[in-house]
């Protein structure tokens, strides 16, 4: 102990051994009373400014590391921290604090409290079924509509919606497009599709 703290300390010390006036007789008051004679102005200031800017921006347990820390350096009233964690405290975590029954007016208690919330939060996070982006959802159904249609197109008795209402109103054979009988009554047949005509092909040039 240097010369300036014991100047401090043994008339206090004093005081407590003999019971006079009204000395510190905890620890935790003991702390304080050294912190108000030996603090350094400079860095109170400086843990104030730097515990008002504080914000919860990852877990609530590193966030209350870091408020606890700064807490060491000042020597507000209860009151005065709790309001302080409270506006730096995430906004998710505030809001779920805020639908218990009781909230504790205990700063320890508010501690332990939004921890166990902001774990739990996490963790139905982690467990929640993943969703299947509504892109690649969009993207089969476009790329399946679109096979659909490049095969309809390849079929030679495929026949769009569009010309099929102007065969109709035009008098003519929906299947083949001629005048003079309808769809039922047609005596073309359908067209072979480009695999058969190739095997017909095949087949003649084979008897050859």
């Amino acid at each position: 102990m240097t010369d300036k703290a014991a100047d401090w300390a043994l008339p206090i010390i004093g005081n407590i051994i003999k019971g006079k006036g009204n000395p510190p007789t905890t620890i935790q008051a003991l702390t304080a009373k050294f912190k108000e004679a030996f603090a350094n102005p400079d860095a109170k200031r400086a843990a104030a400014r730097k515990i008002a800017a504080l914000s919860q921006s990852t877990t609530t347990s590193k966030y209350v590391t870091e408020f606890c820390n700064l807490m060491a350096e000042l020597d507000w009233n209860k009151e005065a921290y709790i309001a302080q964690f409270m506006r730096g405290l995430h906004w998710k975590v505030k809001e779920l604090l805020s639908t218990k029954d009781s909230i504790p007016d205990n700063l320890e208690a508010i501690f332990a409290a939004a921890i166990k919330i902001d774990n739990i939060h996490c963790k139905n996070e982690e467990n929640r079924p993943k969703k299947v982006p509504a892109k690649s959802l969009a993207t089969t159904a476009t790329t399946s509509t679109t096979t659909t249609r490049v095969r309809l197109s390849e079929d030679p008795n495929y026949v769009t919606l569009e010309e099929r209402d102007r065969r109709r109103a035009s008098g003519l054979c929906v299947k083949c497009g001629q005048k003079g009988h309808g769809i039922k009554h047609c005596p073309n047949g359908w067209k072979a599709t480009i695999k058969e005509v190739a095997k017909v092909a095949d087949d003649e040039l084979g008897k050859d």
